[in-house]
């Protein structure tokens, strides 16, 4: 690897879309080195969840910066279909996509020593009804869809039940042949661009390519894809450059990571202490393999490189996981009994104290639940005092985003010497992934909306109302879990918006400051 001493980084970066997981999370993570400057687009030239970015303004300000940086991350979905949701949506056709895609090839031609590391999903195959992010018909054919793909893949692969025939036979007759078509026609344009862009691995053009999978499962649409991709991957020989595995928004992070690694010359070695014994065997919501498989491949997409022995890691990767069965994070009220007898949450809590007192760096990924923290897990480790010793914490979505985010914070933040950072990070994501998803989501979705006449996905024009509760919700919440920890810093402004117009994900304003007459030193190792 090629290291740049004590010179400024400076790396172009160009997301998956405008939300603050793609948009902000790299840019903090980014903050944990004061070297590394984050070369990132004005967020008026992105698009607005389903309406595209411009894209030839986006390739200006792609020429604009390019000659300035060492590494440009691209996000193929922006540059070729202006955003994740449009290349779900987009009519154009494979010779209009072909030539957005050329222009990695004019930029690699324009700037010879400009690395490019690129990302490319494979398109998600919703099992459900809702046209909130898919096009319009997927409002009453989603879960037809899905049923079709999953049953076609099976039949070729495995053979069908009898019931699954009888199943698929009666998808056959019910499903909009229309509906169906438009929907595969467009993933056959989406499966050639991502052909082509390995082929531009194979010519030198992008050095890195990453191709999550969006919201995968063990059958259907994504895999026959993903089987396809496979072949060209190994047919080309580039097992070493192109990674697939389960993922999507978190591949900014992901990526950034490996650029940082490549820069500074390091290959930090990551040693997984796992919450089950089970653990490596689990299957997470929303993916198709088992949970150590997934581990093995966020860590090396990242540039990292798992450690066998503790003694011999940079940073210890806390991953609690579930004991068996995988819940929604909103359900913690009703845990399944795997949760306690396939696990032992109070072990993997000393383990992390332990550790931390012999020196070790933990960075904690919170996979037990999907789409939020574990509440207990949270209250574990502020009872023993371990959080504000604890490098980096993330818990969103699914097990692959919460990977993703929470390696490259500990890729970047090892070593890293602002501790308002490395804080800053820790509670942004204890407050948005924990407390947001797990509690106040829940609760004020349940409580406060209908009684405004609003719901999750219609606002009814209450948004700042609905942004005010939510507030006082995470400070009440906040205040009343952390009684040991974070006493050195005050958080000095916690504001939300919601970048979707719904309360699946928001946006967190957030700021703190040293407590006045802490000592830090004594707070965070």
């Amino acid at each position: 690897m090629r290291t740049v001493g004590d010179r400024p980084m400076k790396i172009l970066y160009l997301p998956l879309d405008e939300r603050p997981c793609n948009y902000r999370y790299p840019q903090a993570i980014a903050s944990l080195q004061p070297r590394l400057h984050l070369v990132v687009p004005p967020m008026e030239l992105l698009g607005r969840k389903k309406q595209p970015a411009d894209g030839d303004r986006l390739w200006q300000w792609i020429q604009q910066e390019a000659p300035h940086c060492q590494i440009a991350i691209l996000s193929l979905e922006m540059l070729v279909y202006g955003g994740l949701l449009p290349s779900r949506l987009h009519d154009s056709s494979v010779e209009e996509l072909s030539d957005r895609l050329n222009r990695v090839c004019q930029l690699k031609t324009a700037h010879l020593n400009l690395d490019i590391l690129a990302s490319n999903l494979i398109m998600r195959t919703p099992s459900y009804n809702s046209s909130e992010e898919e096009p319009d018909y997927y409002a009453d054919w989603g879960e037809l869809i899905f049923q079709w793909g999953w049953l076609e893949d099976k039949h070729n692969r495995t053979g069908l039940t009898d019931a699954e025939q009888q199943q698929w036979e009666q998808t056959e007759r019910d499903l909009n042949r229309e509906c169906l078509e438009d929907y595969r026609s467009r993933r056959a344009k989406n499966l050639n661009i991502n052909q082509q862009a390995i082929a531009l691995v194979k010519s030198g053009v992008i050095s890195f390519l990453s191709i999550p999978q969006d919201d995968c499962a063990e059958y259907g649409f994504t895999a026959i894809d993903r089987q396809q991709i496979f072949r060209s991957i190994t047919a080309l020989r580039l097992q070493q450059q192109v990674h697939v595995y389960p993922g999507a928004d978190e591949v900014g992070c992901t990526l950034l990571a490996r650029a940082y690694a490549q820069l500074a010359g390091v290959r930090r070695k990551l040693y997984p202490l796992l919450s089950s014994s089970q653990s490596q065997q689990i299957v997470p919501l929303y993916e198709d393999r088992p949970f150590g498989e997934s581990l093995k491949s966020h860590i090396a997409a990242a540039g990292a490189s798992v450690a066998l022995i503790p003694q011999a890691a940079d940073c210890i990767l806390a991953a609690n996981t579930a004991g068996r069965v995988v819940q929604e994070s909103w359900q913690q009220s009703a845990k399944d009994l795997t949760y306690h007898s396939h696990r032992n949450l109070r072990w993997f809590a000393a383990q992390i104290q332990q550790l931390l007192a012999e020196g070790k760096p933990v960075a904690i990924a919170d996979v037990a639940f999907a789409n939020g923290g574990e509440t207990e897990l949270v209250e574990l480790l502020d009872d023993t005092a371990c959080w504000d010793s604890i490098l980096a914490y993330a818990a969103w979505n699914t097990s692959g985003n919460t990977l993703g985010t929470t390696i490259a914070t500990a890729v970047l933040g090892l070593e890293a010497g602002d501790r308002q950072a490395i804080a800053f990070n820790k509670i942004h994501h204890l407050l948005e992934d924990w407390a947001y998803q797990s509690i106040v989501r829940l609760d004020v979705g349940d409580r406060f909306l209908p009684a405004m006449g609003a719901s999750a996905f219609n606002f009814k024009g209450k948004e700042q109302q609905i942004a005010s509760e939510t507030e006082a919700r995470l400070q009440e919440v906040w205040q009343h879990t952390m009684r040991q920890s974070f006493q050195f810093w005050t958080i000095e402004r916690l504001a939300i918006d919601f970048p979707w117009q719904r309360m699946f994900e928001i946006g967190l304003q957030l700021s703190i400051a040293a407590s006045s007459g802490s000592n830090l030193c004594a707070g965070i190792d």
